[in-house]
């Protein structure tokens, strides 16, 4: 015997009925879940949830009323750089401990200048008219903090911190090697002049993801000292250093050091035919450093602007214990895998995966990118400030119209 047909009307009350019923979920079960999307840093979700209806949003907590509570901030996001063609308000996300992509479109983003992008996941926007005040964007959550200064032209390696319920935001200059501190009840800013060592400590660590969240800036000084005294020790390693390293040749930068964003481990990576990455790992129980051949479940991506972690167990294409890092050709690159475990070297394409645009390298593989490809990219290319380059171009507009003036004067 065949069913009845079910009317339009009673459709409607059934979905009415089932959702007066989740509306009215005890409020302790709804805490549970939105605690199970704080606990992933899955803010966004966090969002949703509060939006489905008035009883869920007075259950939680709104991260709007305590912006600067370190719960609601981004936490293992990352924002690629590999944005849609033609559509210059979506951004892709990546949570590097969940392996979730996140496509969202960021409206905002046209109303100021992009001045960076954190490790964690913030924007670090300017206001368009002068003085350029400094605002921090967290592109899950839609919260706007102001900050009652002005960016720092240089800046362009920015992060955001948080200690004993204080929020602020810290540049990093590296023409003066000054570090910029600011927070948002103060009209401006604190500048430091730090030496050499501690200044590349700290850029590397803010680089790698790692600070502020796992080491302090006297344990990253006292870290990379360890270091060095390491590499003395070794006298042939110690005079590989000291020979010319192709690199960074603007910054006079000949190999790189990261603090990765796993605890007390320091990544230290070489640029050069025939030589393989290391990795190094704080001893706690003596305060040195010692080689490591193991990162458990974790991989290491690493770049000439920036280094990071994931969890391998997320990402099925991605090998655990393993460093992927980008190889130089020139004007070209390559990605390379190196296995800690029994320490070899394999390219993963017989042909340059990159080719460099100005000052950009760009992904010449066939779409869709694999996740390595998209991740190597990351770490291989670094946005300048658009403060720093419409100051730029304010300039040198005005040096032309100044020469024209002269020639016309003269």
């Amino acid at each position: 015997m065949a069913a009845a047909p079910v009317s339009k009307k009673q459709v409607q009350a059934l979905g009415t009925e089932g959702w007066s019923k989740w509306s009215s979920l005890q409020d302790d079960l709804v805490r549970r879940i939105a605690g199970s999307f704080l606990a992933s840093n899955d803010l966004d979700h966090y969002m949703c949830l509060r939006a489905v209806c008035p009883s869920w949003r007075s259950a939680t907590d709104d991260p709007k009323d305590n912006a600067s509570n370190p719960v609601f901030h981004p936490l293992r996001w990352i924002i690629l750089d590999e944005v849609f063609q033609g559509d210059d308000d979506m951004r892709i996300l990546l949570n590097t401990h969940t392996g979730r992509f996140l496509h969202k479109k960021l409206p905002l983003l046209r109303e100021y200048y992009v001045v960076a992008t954190t490790p964690s996941g913030f924007f670090v926007l300017a206001d368009r008219t002068p003085p350029h005040t400094a605002r921090v964007f967290n592109p899950l959550t839609g919260c706007l903090t102001c900050f009652p200064w002005s960016v720092p032209l240089e800046a362009g390696v920015a992060q955001v911190g948080h200690d004993d319920g204080l929020f602020y935001l810290y540049f990093l200059g590296d023409s003066s090697r000054k570090i910029y501190i600011g927070f948002p009840e103060v009209k401006y800013f604190v500048s430091r002049d730090c030496q050499q060592l501690a200044y590349n400590a700290v850029r590397d660590a803010v680089l790698g993801g790692a600070y502020p969240q796992h080491i302090s800036v006297p344990a990253l000084v006292d870290a990379f000292a360890d270091l060095f005294d390491f590499m003395r020790s070794h006298s042939d390693f110690f005079n590989f250093f000291l020979s010319d390293l192709p690199g960074d040749t603007e910054n006079n930068i000949r190999f790189r050091c990261y603090v990765v964003g796993l605890p007390a481990q320091v990544f230290l990576h070489v640029e050069r035919e025939g030589r393989t990455p290391i990795v190094f790992k704080m001893n706690t129980e003596t305060g040195k450093i010692e080689p490591v051949k193991s990162v458990g479940t974790f991989t290491i991506f690493i770049g000439c602007h920036r280094c990071l972690t994931v969890d391998a167990d997320k990402f099925p294409a991605i090998e655990a214990n393993c460093v992927y890092y980008t190889q130089h050709l020139g004007s070209s690159a390559q990605i390379c895998k190196y296995n800690l475990s029994d320490k070899k070297v394999e390219r993963l394409s017989e042909v340059a995966e990159f080719v460099k645009e100005d000052k950009q390298f760009v992904l010449v593989a066939a779409r869709p990118f694999t996740i390595i490809q998209l991740l190597c990219s990351y770490t291989i290319n670094r946005r300048d400030s658009e403060l720093a380059l419409q100051q730029m171009v304010q300039g040198a507009e005005q040096s032309c119209s100044n020469f024209v003036d002269g020639d016309l004067d003269g």
